[in-house]
């Protein structure tokens, strides 16, 4: 006896492989564009981190100026700016360095059910911004 058609076992067992093959791909194609949101909105933080530092550092700084605490709100994500005198740091000399500032910035938002958070921070010496 010549056997020309697949029995229906065969089929269903056919059918179950091919499902679980659409299962991963689907599963990969969704946490591919997971990744690809997250990668893009960290990539807007960071730039915002950036253009946020390089802002405070371009601002003006009082001689009297103790600490400076600012939070901006972008969105979802809360920035805290952080502009403080560094104090304590000397030259070569052993003279105390005078009018150095730290600026920080910390990003913090949420993804998913964990808080994520980025800084950026830098050193700056206010009187080389100041016009002439």
């Amino acid at each position: 006896m010549k056997r020309n058609a697949f029995t229906l076992l065969e089929t269903l067992l056919a059918l179950m492989v091919f499902s679980v093959a659409v299962v991963a791909l689907v599963e990969a194609v969704n946490q591919l564009g997971k990744t690809t949101i997250n990668m893009r909105r960290e990539g807007e933080v960071r730039e915002r981190l950036r253009s946020l530092l390089l802002e405070n550092t371009r601002l003006p700084m009082p001689a009297s100026l103790q600490r400076d605490t600012q939070r901006v709100e972008h969105g979802d994500v809360l920035y805290t700016i952080v502009r403080e005198p560094l104090t304590g740091l000397k030259n070569r000399d052993g003279a105390e360095l005078q009018g150095l500032h730290a600026v920080r910035v910390t990003a913090e938002w949420r993804e998913g059910n964990a808080t994520q958070q980025a800084t950026a921070e830098t050193w700056v010496f206010p009187p080389l911004f100041q016009p002439h």
